[in-house]
């Protein structure tokens, strides 16, 4: 039997009365195989399967390129269709929902297969290899943790370094992040966000991961002698697209003739480089897509603005890869080291609506899409074209350049019945053991591959038991069977997929998806409400002969969707599945959701700041009180209590004397009181929320009181219903991250007067 932790070696001294009668001896920690190598796994968010030169994209990603030119890069790499299951499969080796990762964290449920929890049954690989002598460290983005454990008071076993077993962690807790301003850990410490990359430049995340990964490498080198896992995970190209100024312009130009053309010039490099055969032909362009010629010049204009920025975004985080995959080299450990480098943890992202949107939530929160017109508004609002890219949108580009970027396949993010949700551009090097060069393999591969391929490479054994748990066994199986073998057949004979009850199975050449119930860049209200996956009409393809899926040929097989039909369910029961469409309890079925059942009255001092919107209280489309009690004199000012930033937030504060209050929804819509002079003195300050509308984004009243005498009422026309943002916080005393109001935009954290807030109270009613 084999179980981690291993129990410490056998003392071999002797043990005397005196030192002269005894002998000493030195018990040694746990050491890798000999030879065991470095395994480095690159994966990037978001990303379309046809994005990156080497797969027939336009973007330069001469980083990815070279990995797959000096060894394999994978046709049918498939994923899961959104991204913590990814995540949690890729370091892992389960199912999204043998680990409780059927949805992302914030939306998790009360269902075993999406609750966002994990034990030792389903261990981590950074947790085996640690244990076997690997020094382990994660970069980037963690959208592994429950987000109500993500706050500064834990419980920390959940995190990076807890049981995901990584000695080290740098960066940001959560799906998304300001890539100019993130909130960012070391460990579980918050540290402040640097001002200036290490040369010099102006802040950016992907600068500074490729700056702290390069620093512990050299620590590595310099104080280890064990060889390291790092999971180096960028939070690009994930919506908010964002990219230093003076890369902006570099591909100005290049998207000029449209979507359309895009997909059809890629598909035809595509061909020309052997990814796709010859006789191969795409399925109909949706019409639930705009056409490309259907928008004003003025809509173009803005349109190829999203592309070229998103393009450039890419580009820049590919090039920063490029510079710990190059120091790699200087060190004399790249050929060493086993790289896996797969440009994305879904399929490409379909959220920025038809129209793309300088507000990404907004669709999300059940707003309805905006027309060309009011996008085009919102973006003049917010400073215009020039704008794009920086830190003060929180933008994304539009669903036709997504579908673009999923050629060959069908579909985006989200659909996981589909490849173009599921399949990631994918590339590996490994000289040591790998031949080939630039060579296409075709197999079909899963995510929960990647587990068993890296045990398999490293001589790590997989353990029967994990601090005292039985590990349940691998649903996938190692890799390396085809590297010398391009006409192997796959050995990853069945998957099923199930993403917010898109579903869908490959099995033995043949893949069954389930038709959309709806398209995943609207909120379709009634859609969702009448989703039955009981009642699902079925598309088969025979991927052997059609590998990009365009083809449907049900009709001809009745039989064959019948029996995959069947195996389906079989799978869902098996991995933990039901009831399928459990990723979307907390909108249709409301108890099912943890903020239901969290806490009702919370109360803070300035000691609590950067909590994640989800571990705090729910101040969104529902009741609550805030209390404050302050001592007040000519020098108070500061924030009472903040959540947010000026794209989706609310906040408290006193300025100017003048007890004020900001509401603002999504960036579109910003509703504020007048201010009100604060008496000096021991003051109770009250603050009233009363929901108005009893619906999604439904109209409220705000009541602000001094010591019990109502003071001002601000009526918030339309409230956010499911989140504000993506990675900022709630913070007591003080505004972390960007600034809800730019009232106090120049007053930095706007900390509250030292010693004057003595505690702030909320009691959360309905």
């Amino acid at each position: 039997m084999n179980a981690i932790p291993y129990p410490l070696e056998k003392w071999k001294g002797v043990q005397g009365k005196t030192l002269k009668e005894s002998k000493p001896a030195f018990i040694s920690s746990k050491k890798a195989p000999k030879d065991a190598p470095n395994v480095l796994v690159i994966m990037l968010d978001d990303t379309g399967y046809s994005s990156a030169t080497s797969f027939g994209g336009s973007m330069n990603t001469p980083a990815f390129d070279r990995i797959g030119e000096e060894g394999l890069r994978y046709t049918h790499m498939s994923v899961n269709a959104i991204c913590s299951p990814t995540r949690g499969s890729l370091l892992t080796g389960y199912n999204m929902h043998q680990i409780g990762t059927g949805v992302i964290n914030e939306a998790a449920t009360g269902y075993p297969g999406y609750n966002s929890q994990i034990d030792y049954t389903t261990p981590s690989v950074a947790k085996i290899l640690k244990d076997n002598g690997y020094a382990t460290a994660a970069f980037g983005k963690w959208h592994n943790t429950k987000l109500e454990e993500a706050s500064p008071a834990g419980p920390f076993e959940g995190w990076p370094t807890g049981i995901w077993g990584f000695d080290f962690f740098y960066g940001f807790m959560g799906g998304e992040t300001n890539q100019f301003y993130p909130l960012l850990y070391q460990g579980t410490t918050p540290i402040d966000t640097p001002t200036q990359n290490a040369d010099g430049s102006t802040y950016h995340l992907s600068a500074d991961m490729a700056d702290q990964t390069i620093k512990w490498l050299d620590n590595w080198k310099g104080l280890r002698d064990d060889p390291f896992f790092i999971y180096y995970a960028p939070g690009a190209v994930h919506a908010p697209i964002h990219v230093p100024a003076d890369w902006r312009g570099k591909y100005k130009g290049r998207y000029d003739e449209g979507y359309e053309a895009l997909r059809l010039e890629q598909f035809a490099k595509q061909k020309e480089i052997g990814l796709v055969p010859q006789d191969a032909e795409l399925v109909d362009w949706p019409s639930s897509i705009p056409a490309w010629d259907s928008f004003s010049e003025e809509g173009k204009k803005y349109l190829r603005r999203q592309m070229e920025v998103n393009a450039a975004f890419l580009e820049y985080t590919d090039f920063h890869i490029g510079r710990v995959i190059t120091h790699l080299e200087e060190m004399g450990e790249l050929d060493n080291t086993f790289v896996m480098y797969l440009t994305a943890d879904n399929g490409c992202s379909s959220e920025g609506t038809p129209t793309g949107s300088c507000s990404e939530l907004l669709t999300v929160n059940g707003f309805p899409e905006f027309t060309m017109k009011e996008q085009l508004d919102m973006l003049e609002k917010l400073g215009g074209l020039e704008e794009w890219g920086g830190p003060n949108m929180a933008n994304h580009y539009a669903v036709g350049w997504s579908y673009a970027s999923s050629t060959p396949f069908q579909w985006t993010k989200q659909m996981a019945s589909h490849f173009g949700g599921v399949m990631t551009s994918t590339a590996i090097r490994y000289p040591k053991e790998i031949e080939a060069r630039g060579e296409w393999r075709r197999q079909f591969q899963n995510v929960t591959d990647i587990v068993p391929t890296i045990l398999d490479v490293t001589g790590v054994p997989a353990p029967d038991y994990v601090n005292g748990q039985k590990r349940i066994d691998y649903p996938g199986v190692s890799m390396r069977y085809a590297w010398d073998d391009a006409e192997a057949k796959t050995n990853h004979t069945t998957q099923y997929f199930e993403t917010v009850g898109f579903i869908g199975i490959y099995h033995e050449g043949w893949s069954l998806a389930a038709k959309p119930y709806r398209v995943p860049w609207m909120f379709d209200a009634q859609a969702l409400a009448n989703m039955d996956p009981l009642a699902t009409e079925w598309e088969l393809y025979n991927i052997d002969e059609d590998p990009i899926q365009s083809k449907n040929i049900a009709d001809q097989h009745p039989e064959k969707v019948k029996e995959l039909e069947k195996l389906f369910w079989v799978e869902a029961e098996k991995y933990n599945v039901f009831p399928v469409g459990g990723g979307l309890g907390t909108l249709l079925q409301p108890e099912s959701s943890a903020a239901k059942g969290a806490k009702k009255y919370w109360e803070f001092t300035t000691n609590t700041y950067r909590v994640p919107e989800m571990a705090g209280p729910e101040l969104k489309t529902n009741d609550f009180e805030v209390n404050a009690f302050i001592t007040a004199d000519e020098t108070t000012e500061g924030i009472i209590y903040a959540l947010g930033e000026h794209m989706g937030g609310q906040s408290l504060y006193i300025l100017d004397g003048k007890l004020m209050f900001t509401y603002q929804t999504l960036g579109y819509f910003t509703y504020e009181s007048e201010g009100v002079e604060i008496p000096h003195g021991e003051l109770k300050i009250t603050l009233k929320h009363t929901v108005k509308e009893r619906k999604i984004t439904g109209a409220s009243e705000v009541e602000l009181l001094i010591n019990d005498k109502l003071v001002e009422t601000v009526q918030i026309g339309h409230t956010v219903s499911l989140m504000y943002g993506g990675h900022e916080t709630f913070d007591i005393g003080r505004d972390e991250g960007m600034p809800v109001s730019h009232h106090y935009e120049d007053k930095g954290k706007f900390k509250f007067t030292s010693g004057q807030l003595k505690k702030v109270t909320f009691d959360i009613k309905k």
